[in-house]
């Protein structure tokens, strides 16, 4: 603990405490000022040189508590010699209750802020050496008539053991004051600093598995594309082969070309635009789908389903053809969200349901999912999916479906679980 009081520094203070500082220590002069007119008036005390000295040594004491926290140790420095002097040449004044405040912050604040361990500790030790040698000097020097003991000790020893107890509580409860404010600063800086660097942490982690749900794009568009492009391969070398003698035949596999190259070009420019990196190194798999949701319902990654965790399947609607890439974002999704359920919902049992919603006059055709769960929900937008589910929890879900210009509702239900609902327009 002693190496790391001794690695940190107290930043300095800011502009809107540098202007508390200089409002207080006016304040503190005033009060100051009008305490010794107040004792004068009350006691008939000497007030110095020319009768003005009292007033400008109090004045000047709270005036320096302006400085307490930009130059503390100067302010300790200063504030300590004017307190000196006033006990000295004004005795009777130095037990007015302002002096002593101003005192005890000027020491407080140099052990809460100082940004100088040996500094300070040097400092500390000379006014305690001057503070507590003035007394035993006064002490030493003084004339004190003989008084009978009233008890224990006789009235001169009980004096100076009295006076030097006072002032050792009074000196170093200030002292101490300020070290436990200095460590709780240093403590709270250390808290934020672990909070800054945690979500540093997580938002690196984060990049890297939007990273890699891009790759995993980058993968799936690319079956799905290779697919267009062997077609249009295909057709394009039959309609060469009988545009002469069947023309009306080549026409159709000219246009059967063009739709597919538009759907291929349309696919391209909805998922391009997420791809940071082109590594594909490893052999494909065909790509799930619609048809395979009901899977999800009974294992995950391949794996069986845990025995306290029922996932049921449901199907709405009407089936009907959609693009191979809104199929498999919507299968990804759908797994996401079943292994979110079964990995961190704490859930008993969970339904995936899919509804195909036909074009109406003014909306296109659609296809939803909805997966829901009895669980408890949490963060699951911080926890990393299962391997092989193309996700890293919630956000590659909503990135798929903002990229086919679909909608996403992820959120606790009114009724408890938690619900993730995404629709995907499809074009006709």
């Amino acid at each position: 603990m002693l190496d790391l009081d001794r690695r940190w520094t107290r930043p300095k203070p800011t502009s809107e405490q540098v202007g508390r500082d200089v409002l207080g220590g006016v304040a503190a002069a005033i009060l100051s000022v009008a305490s010794v007119e107040v004792w004068h008036s009350a006691y008939g005390s000497t007030l110095g040189w020319k009768g003005i000295e009292a007033y400008v040594l109090f004045g000047l004491a709270g005036l320096l508590l302006a400085l307490r926290r930009r130059f503390p140790l100067t302010t300790l420095l200063l504030v300590s010699a004017v307190f000196l002097a006033i006990i000295d040449r004004l005795p009777e004044l130095g037990a007015i209750f302002t002096i002593q405040v101003i005192m005890f912050a000027a020491l407080y604040s140099a052990w809460a802020w100082s940004r100088g361990r040996h500094q300070l500790y040097a400092t500390s030790g000379a006014v305690l050496v001057a503070i507590f040698g003035w007394l035993v000097w006064e002490y030493v020097t003084a004339d004190v008539p003989a008084r009978p003991r009233e008890g224990i000790l006789p009235a001169y020893a009980a004096a100076i053991v009295y006076s030097i107890a006072i002032n050792t509580i009074y000196l170093l409860g200030a002292m101490a004051w300020g070290h436990v404010a200095w460590r709780s600063a240093r403590q709270r800086e250390e808290i934020a600093e672990g909070v800054a660097a945690e979500r540093r942490a997580q938002d690196r982690e984060r990049d890297i598995a939007v990273q890699a749900e891009r790759v995993r794009i980058a993968r799936d568009l690319h079956d799905v594309v290779a697919h267009h492009i062997s077609g249009i391969g295909v057709q394009a070398a039959g309609a060469a082969r009988i545009l002469d003698n069947r023309p009306d035949m080549a026409k159709d596999a000219i246009e059967v070309i063009e739709r597919s190259s538009r759907q291929a070009v349309l696919q391209m420019h909805q998922l391009v635009g997420l791809l940071r990196s082109d590594h594909d190194g490893e052999a494909r798999a065909p790509q799930p789908g619609l048809d395979e949701l009901h899977t999800l319902a009974t294992a995950v990654d391949g794996r069986p389903a845990a025995a306290s965790t029922t996932v049921t399947f449901r199907q709405v609607g009407e089936p009907f053809d959609v693009p191979p890439t809104v199929g498999l974002s919507v299968f990804r999704i759908a797994q996401e969200a079943v292994a979110n359920i079964r990995r961190h919902a704490r859930a008993t049992s969970g339904e995936v349901v899919v509804r195909f919603a036909p074009a109406g006059d003014q909306t296109p055709a659609s296809v939803e999912v909805e997966v829901i769960d009895d669980g408890k929900g949490g963060d699951l937008d911080a926890s990393p999916a299962p391997s092989g589910s193309g996700g890293f929890g919630l956000t590659g879900i909503r990135e798929r479906a903002a990229m086919h210009g679909g909608t996403c509702e992820i959120g606790p239900r009114p009724e408890g679980g938690f619900r993730v609902r995404v629709r995907i327009p499809v074009a006709a």
